[in-house]
């Protein structure tokens, strides 16, 4: 579909909602990456399991075996059913793009800027 994830269980308890979030996502070397995730069992395959899927936004590499810590910066929306694939996938490109906004935005709001120099 365009949009590569990474695939985590969570532990039976998780409290997480099921629903697409803003994530930023922290690589065991240390790198952080800004992305969008949806928790849940995926209502189009109905899977059994809830699963965390993690779009990294602008990263190329391979994550299997990697432990990843995923920081939930805001709710996006509840998950949902979508009447095929097309436009499932539209509304992942509209998830994206309103997880960058408002990634960009947190940026902004954490950013401390001294205006004495």
């Amino acid at each position: 579909m365009g949009f590569p994830t990474a695939n985590m269980h969570l532990d039976d308890g998780c409290p997480l909602a099921f629903g697409v979030y803003a994530v930023r996502v922290i690589l065991p070397d240390g790198d952080r990456y800004d992305g969008v995730a949806n928790f849940g069992i995926r209502p189009m395959y109905r899977i059994v399991k809830p699963l965390l899927e993690a779009h990294l936004f602008d990263f190329d590499g391979d994550l299997y075996g990697q432990l990843l810590t995923v920081e939930i910066v805001a709710w996006l929306r509840g998950e949902e059913s979508f009447s095929g694939l097309d436009a499932l996938i539209k509304q992942i490109q509209n998830d994206a793009a309103l997880a960058r906004e408002i990634l960009a935005r947190k940026v902004m709001e954490n950013a401390v800027v001294d205006l004495t120099r």
